[in-house]
Order: C-alpha cells, then structure tokens, then sequence
C-alpha cells in the first residue's frame, strides 16, 4: 500500500529532525523500514476516548496515518489513569534502540513485550544468529505479540508470558536487557543475569513524579549510569510494582487529616512559573524529582475525582510525621498545617535545589548497587534503599 510507505518515510523524517544532534542510526533505520509498525497493532485506544479501534485488513487505511503518528497508543486498559500497557511512542523507541548499541549475536532480555513490535525490532539488529526473549505479564497481550511475531516468519524472538521483572534465567547471560515499562526498584535478577559490562536500559519513576530513562552498565557487583534523559512510561505489574508511587488524597495519605486540616496555620501566595493548575507538574518537575531523591517527607497527593468523567488535580508537599507538621503546594499557594517544621524543610531544600543548578532526576549521575553491599554517600551524594537495590544519586560539585 503506497499510503504505508509514505507515512513511515513520513515518521522517520519526523524523528530524525528530533533527534537532529544524535541521529538514528542506518542499522536501526533499516530495522524499522523493514519492520513495519501497523503490523503489530491490531486494536488501540487513544488518549483521551473510550472507542476500540479494531485494525482489519479491509479497513487499514483508516488507521494508517494514527498509527504511523509520533505518539503512544493504548493497547490494553479502560482508564487513562491506569493504563497496562501501550505500544510506545516511536520515535523514542528508535532513539532507545540507539542507545541499546546492539550487535550481532547479541542475546537481549526485554520487559515487557507489548505489541511485540520492540522485540521484533532488535531481532532485525542482533540478526540471525542473535536471540530476543520478552516477557510480558498479561497473558492475551503475551498471546497477541506471539502471532504477530510468527505472522512474519520471525524465528529468534521468543515472547513467554510472565513476569518479566524477574528475568529470564533459561536464557541468561545477556548481552543486553531492555525495560518497557517504569520501575521504582531495580529486582536482584538482573546483577546476576547481565554479563560484565553488559548494557541495562531502563526507566526508573522517583516518588518526585516523572520518569527517566537510563542507560546503565554493569560494572562487577553494581551499574553505573552513561546516558539519562526524562520519558513517560506506564509503571510495571506484578511483584515489583510500587502501589505507594501513585499520588494519594490528603485523607489517605496523612494519618489524622481530620483532624489536621482544622490546624492550618499559614497560608501564602508561591508561584511555579505560572498561574494555576494547568501548568504545575510540568513546572514543578524539577524540584519534585529533587525532592524524591532527597527528601523523605516527601509526598505526592492529588484531588479525589467526583464522578467517572472529572480529573484528578496533582499537587505535592512535605509531611513531617514526627513532627505532626505538614506542607502543601497547590496551584498557587503554600499551605502549612499543624506547625512550620514542614514548611522550613521545603524553603530549605527548595534553596539547596538552586545552589545546585535546579537538577531533575535526569541531570544525576546514578550507580545502583545490591541492598547487602556497603555503600556510604558523599559530598552532593543521596543513598536511597529499595527493596532490592540502593541507588546512589550524585550530582558534580
């Protein structure tokens, strides 16, 4: 279909002018020319609707431009503030096959296999002689990759259904592992499941809202992060999901807000760069990532929706549970309850954020270390302890 063939040219011109300073190498765009993408969606929602879209032979033409668009697609889940899965926006998807530097031969492990479309992509990059394992934890999407994959003939690409923040031992050692989805921790598996020097791709979500991808390398019992930049990601399921990530109402999430919220003791005006709630995650993405990392009182908090068709508002603030002291920034204002404790911490990290140079999650330097190894933090330095893993963030001095 000629339509087709316009519209991925179309998208790869697209991507390429993004990535103008790194552009996408000839490998990955042969890769993607020669693995086309509406081959491996055959039902998507968009944001924002409720209607399925069903991708027949007869009716391709209809999604050709929707599918080849510079945007993510829903592939399972009803509710935009949670969705499973999707098949991810492409051109992030070729700028992170860039980074994953993929060889021939190489083996690589895949979290999260989706539509299939990812894994079928570094197959055509490790070639014949290289292997793709992808996991994927919702069995009727496990199923659907899997067809997809053998529809074209495609031999070296193996989707298991399960879950795929435990790895895949039969497999391992890989050359390279890859995360589709956002994790809170890094799961013990992957120490024991990548080579030395073997390359990990991964979005990594902080309490402080918002996601970043880093590409880290295995470096003896630890990684050490080499790339970093912000992305968007749904969060992982199964056993390494976070359910405390997600923002909270104040009524779930200070024990004794009743009683509380009649303690308000100072109020005051404090602008984010602009007026309201429109503008206020992309606003405060910095300082909330820094408080993440820096901060343990901090807290994410939204409004309670009213009814199936309202929005949930997002704000943030500081609880001091020691201290029975709470902060809460909210379209334009401070709020502090109970006493000033929590209000000085925040106007305290708030100061050290801009001594620093006003850092998202991003702008760190990141080695990720096993929970029983003995790690101290430094100057500029913040250890963070997860289940399985501790992160120590650092920024230069």
């Amino acid at each position: 279909m000629e339509n087709i063939e316009k519209y991925q040219k179309q998208l790869l011109e697209q991507t390429q002018s993004l990535y103008r300073d790194t552009p996408i190498s000839e490998a990955t765009e042969e890769a993607y020319l020669a693995t086309p993408r509406h081959r491996f969606v055959g039902r998507y929602r968009e944001w924002g609707t409720k209607e399925w879209n069903v991708v027949e032979p007869d009716s391709l033409a209809e999604h050709i431009a929707t599918l080849y668009a510079d945007r993510p697609l829903i592939l399972f889940g009803d509710d935009d503030q949670n969705i499973p899965s999707t098949v991810s926006q492409p051109s992030l998807v070729l700028r992170m096959l860039d980074l994953l530097q993929l060889k021939a031969g190489h083996r690589v492990f895949e979290l999260g296999a989706g539509s299939g479309w990812n894994a079928a992509l570094m197959r055509r990059l490790v070639g014949p002689e290289g292997q793709v394992v992808s996991l994927e934890i919702i069995p009727e999407l496990a199923r659907s990759a899997q067809q997809n994959i053998l529809s074209l003939g495609i031999t070296n690409v193996h989707i298991v259904a399960g879950d795929g923040a435990e790895g895949y031992e039969d497999s391992a050692p890989y050359d390279r592992a890859i995360f589709t989805a956002g994790s809170f921790d890094l799961p013990h598996y992957f120490y024991e499941q990548l080579r030395e020097e073997g390359l990990l791709l991964v979005v990594f979500k902080t309490g402080g809202g918002g996601d970043n991808l880093f590409l880290l390398r295995k470096m003896g019992e630890h990684f050490e992060s080499l790339w970093s930049g912000p992305c968007g990601f749904v969060q992982l399921r199964g056993v390494y999901q976070f359910k405390d990530l997600e923002p909270n109402t104040l009524e779930e999430a200070i024990p004794g807000w009743s009683e509380l919220q009649n303690k308000e003791i100072d109020k005051r005006h404090f602008w984010w760069g602009s007026k309201g709630t429109e503008g206020l995650l992309w606003n405060t993405l910095g300082i909330r990532s820094f408080l993440g990392i820096t901060e343990p009182a901090f807290r994410a908090f939204k409004t309670a929706k009213l009814n199936d068709d309202s929005s949930e508002d997002r704000y943030f603030g500081l609880w001091d549970a020691a201290n029975g002291s709470l902060v809460v920034a909210k379209e334009d204002w401070l709020f502090t309850y109970g006493n000033t404790k929590a209000q000085e911490r925040l106007l305290q990290r708030l100061h050290h954020w801009i001594e620093v140079g006003m850092p998202t999650a991003a702008c760190f330097n990141l080695k990720v270390f096993p929970i029983a190894a003995q790690v101290r933090a430094g100057d500029n330095q913040w250890l963070v302890k997860r289940r399985d893993s501790q992160f120590l963030w650092s920024l230069p001095p």
